[in-house]
């Protein structure tokens, strides 16, 4: 059957989730989970914690509730992989916040002498910001005003397990006009939001002047960004704005990744013009 033609119910889904020592670029994981599904009924599952060779810091032990002492005689990612690949084929990725999990996915494989992931990917955050009418979308608000399946926060079968929950919930809000997996995965797309159109969805005048002068000059933009971990700056290239249900987002491409990520505009506490960065000067 052509790919285009695949009900959502034949497809294959891998949900995902992991936990880390930290929200840093370069933490490791520290556990994981990954739920292999179609027609959402189970085929298999994985639930690990994972050796990360640091030390756990406290405050991601007051998250996920793993210490150094829970992980002492885990395995390395190395020696999960393989299992967790048998449940990844052929399959389409889904997790809640995917850039998240695909980041330390990925860097956990570059270190086992993997390459990044190269398959679909279905993230529920995303689709269910263009499904529902809701305040907040973080997994643990959606867990309780769904009423979806329950477990312990930050865990990461708990977290799957909810996800998958989720994402069947979902489907069903979209059917009968998504029907397909190619539909399903298009539903979850931004809208590009022109930069002359941002102040109609909050987004402030001098920062909207500020990040479209840049971008159309190629220059650099300096972000104060306040998230769940505090207030950071990010020194980045801006792309564009899009609109994710009512969330409008930055696209930049950061240094000194180079990585392409998205900001709530919303959590944009500062935005001014910046200096390219200079080679082995701290840039964010």
């Amino acid at each position: 059957m052509p790919a285009s033609a695949v009900p959502i119910r034949q497809a294959i889904f891998a949900v995902l989730d992991v936990e880390t020592t930290g929200l840093e670029p370069h933490a490791r994981v520290i556990e994981i989970a990954c739920v292999r599904l179609q027609g959402f009924r189970e085929l298999g599952r994985l639930q690990s914690l994972i050796h990360p060779g640091i030390p756990i810091p406290p405050v991601a032990t007051s998250v996920s509730g793993i210490d150094d002492a829970m992980v002492s005689g885990a395995p390395p990612f190395s020696q999960v992989w393989p299992a967790l690949a048998n449940l990844l084929e052929d399959a389409v990725l889904v997790a809640h916040n995917a850039p998240f999990d695909l980041h330390y996915l990925s860097n956990e494989k570059k270190r086992a002498g993997g390459s990044p992931w190269q398959g679909p990917v279905l993230d529920t955050l995303r689709l269910a910001r263009n499904v529902l009418e809701l305040p907040a979308y973080s997994l643990p608000e959606l867990r309780a005003s769904l009423a979806l399946e329950s477990g312990p926060s930050h865990r990461a079968l708990a977290d799957v397990l909810t996800t998958a929950a989720l994402l069947k919930l979902l489907v069903e809000r979209l059917a009968p006009g998504v029907r397909t997996l190619p539909e399903l995965l298009q539903a979850q797309l931004p809208v590009p939001l022109p930069w002359e159109e941002a102040t109609r969805f909050g987004v402030p005048e001098p920062t909207v002047e500020t990040l479209a002068d840049a971008a159309r000059r190629g220059q650099w933009v300096a972000i104060d960004y306040e998230s769940r971990a505090g207030t950071r700056r990010w020194l980045l290239h801006p792309l564009g704005l899009e609109r994710n249900g009512r969330l409008t987002y930055l696209l930049g491409q950061v240094e000194p990744t180079r990585e392409t990520r998205t900001f709530r505009t919303d959590r944009i506490r500062g935005a001014s013009l910046a200096l390219p960065p200079q080679p082995g000067n701290p840039t964010a």
